[in-house]
């Protein structure tokens, strides 16, 4: 299971918010490994800590209805900010497939990224987990890399 390795920002991995956006990734890449096997496209979907500490899921109701990642990526983002502004969830990572320029050779890649918000933070993390999908259908993901990322969801 991949953890939150080499990042370009500092962050404090043992911070409550980082504890819990790890807690979301730990919870959510078995599944996201297993779609990967399958060689389907991955549609974008969300883990949230919901404000008793619980763990809850959120796919697009009717995805087939956008066209994109990155417009199925900005209707969860919408979709989830009102539960987050009312205090409905603690944290939300939005997991997705997309191609990012690897830091350490400039070549793109596979990555799976995650889009995360606490509601302690005024920043969002973005993080991106390249991967590749051997002949013998299994996933081999590289090291993470990371930054800040302006705050979506808990932004009035």
């Amino acid at each position: 299971m991949p953890q939150t390795g080499r990042a370009q920002a500092a962050f404090d991995t043992e911070s409550e918010e980082l504890v819990a956006v790890q807690r979301m990734i730990n919870e959510t890449f078995p599944d996201i490994e297993a779609q990967l096997k399958t060689g389907k496209p991955l549609p974008p979907q969300a883990t949230l800590i919901m404000a008793d500490d619980s763990l809850g899921s959120v796919d697009l109701a009717t995805p087939e209805k956008l066209s994109g990642t990155e417009s199925k990526v900005a209707a969860l983002k919408e979709e989830l900010s009102i539960g987050a502004l009312k205090g409905t969830y603690k944290a939300v990572a939005i997991f997705y497939d997309t191609t990012v320029a690897n830091p350490e050779t400039g070549v793109m890649t596979r990555a799976i990224a995650i889009f995360a918000e606490h509601t302690n933070d005024d920043f969002a993390y973005l993080f991106y987990y390249p991967y590749r999908v051997t002949a013998k259908k299994t996933v081999e993901f590289g090291t993470s890399f990371g930054d800040f990322a302006p705050q979506e969801m808990y932004k009035p």
